[in-house]
């Protein structure tokens, strides 16, 4: 950028926030792009999804970027120059190939943030179905916002279409924070150039599992945590922690994101507007199904407030103008935010499931890696009051049937009860 441009320009490329420019950082060194995926009944000529991925693109301004040095070797949001398109790969269904195993491929499928976009498409075709498959690089977006651009491009799918976004502010202009160190921080040579050369490393494939509770057992859930005292995620963080007992380390951690948006009002758009916490579960002080689900509620009360979001974000702007490497940042997160699980629950979303030739039947994710050894993420959605869960884990890590163990457990703990609300 030149000291001589116009306010107009330079207003154009936004300075990374605090998490987001964390999370670029972390990305050179270990993949933390992320996926979900919906199955649809019915199929779409591929010139449609186009048009729509298109139509989305015009909406969400962050996904048409890409992430360059400014002159304070600063990392900025910078528009893409021409009509660039969102990239679609369309696959065919074979008897030798299924979406899981394109969904594993789009998680060793690096993003190029200085050229971007962010954000790419899968379109797994089969006779009478489809399956769309959407990643974006973690610093334009998290898995709430991502379900939103799923919902828009299904709109545009069926002629829908939305007023355009304004940019999204960082999370630290929104809570107030002086953005100067983070602009003018320069970034090591030497570690940026390490970054890169590491990004070329080759990586196995995934592991990624699903699992869809019934609308029965979805509703119990809900019901008995409620009259538990205690919420869905302290149920699901409840049966993490208890059928791992016996081949996870004790005490076992769960990271889990918590949305920012809301308490922001960020309004929907695709951006990064999430907290995150550690909890860490001993077994030998909460030994029952329902103690450890209201343990984990009451660790996370007040992680979306406005309080929690701003010691975060001053947290972690404190980090990075710290100038520290990214040696140091990898040391931060494997002691500060390790964990055995991440559990990111996008929760209920009240999307439309008809989108004419397409009929929404499932969405999974997020699907991401966190990059700690030994870490297996679960991505939690419920659509129409169904719980959907994805398991990805690394392809070395003992995965054990470990969906089917929780639903089990759910099935056993919220057993039909009276007095039910």
């Amino acid at each position: 950028m030149k000291k001589n441009e116009s306010t107009t320009e330079i207003k154009k490329h936004r300075t990374l926030g605090s998490l987001e420019r964390f999370f670029w950082l972390l990305d050179h060194h270990h993949p933390l792009h992320f996926s979900i995926a919906a199955e649809l009944n019915g199929t779409a000529p591929v010139e449609q999804w186009f048009k729509a991925l298109n139509a989305i693109k015009e909406q969400h301004p962050l996904l048409r970027v890409s992430i360059n040095l400014n002159e304070n070797n600063a990392p900025v949001f910078v528009p893409l120059a021409g009509d660039v398109p969102i990239p679609l790969r369309i696959v065919q269904y074979t008897e030798n190939n299924s979406w899981k195993a394109e969904l594993k491929q789009e998680h060793i499928t690096r993003f190029s943030p200085s050229e971007g976009p962010l954000i790419r498409a899968v379109l797994y075709e089969c006779p009478h179905r489809s399956v769309i498959i959407l990643s974006a690089h973690h610093s334009i977006a998290d898995g709430r916002s991502l379900s939103y651009v799923l919902n828009d491009l299904l709109n545009a799918m069926n002629g829908k279409f939305t007023e355009p976004n304004a940019m999204p502010l960082a999370t630290d202009e929104q809570v107030g924070l002086i953005m100067d160190d983070l602009h003018k921080l320069p970034i090591n040579e030497a570690d940026f150039v390490f970054l890169e050369g590491n990004s070329t490393v080759e990586r196995a494939l995934p592991q990624v599992d699903t699992l869809r509770l019934s609308p029965e057992l979805s509703t119990r859930v809900r019901q008995r945590a409620r009259q538990e005292g205690t919420t869905v995620h302290g149920a699901l963080s409840a049966a993490l922690a208890l059928v791992s007992k016996d081949w996870k380390p004790q005490p076992l951690r769960i990271w889990s994101p918590a949305s920012a948006r809301e308490t922001l009002e960020s309004g929907y758009s695709a951006s990064l507007q999430l907290t995150t916490k550690t909890v860490s579960f001993d077994l030998e002080e909460h030994r029952t199904f329902w103690d450890v689900a209201r343990y984990s509620n009451a660790s996370l009360a007040g992680v979306g407030s406005m309080e929690y979001i701003t010691g975060y974000t001053q947290e972690l702007s404190g980090l990075i103008s710290s100038g520290i490497d990214i040696n140091g940042l990898v040391e931060f997160g494997e002691t500060v935010i390790a964990n055995e699980y991440l559990l990111t629950n996008i929760g209920a979303l009240n999307f439309d499931t008809d989108f004419g030739n397409l009929q929404l039947e499932a969405l999974w994710g997020p699907f991401v890696l966190t990059g700690y050894e030994g870490s297996q993420t679960i991505g939690v959605t419920s659509i129409n009051g169904i719980i959907h869960l994805a398991l990805t884990t690394l392809a070395h890590i003992e995965a054990k049937p470990l969906l089917e163990a929780v639903e089990d457990l759910l099935m056993e703990e919220c057993a039909l009860v009276d007095n039910l609300r």
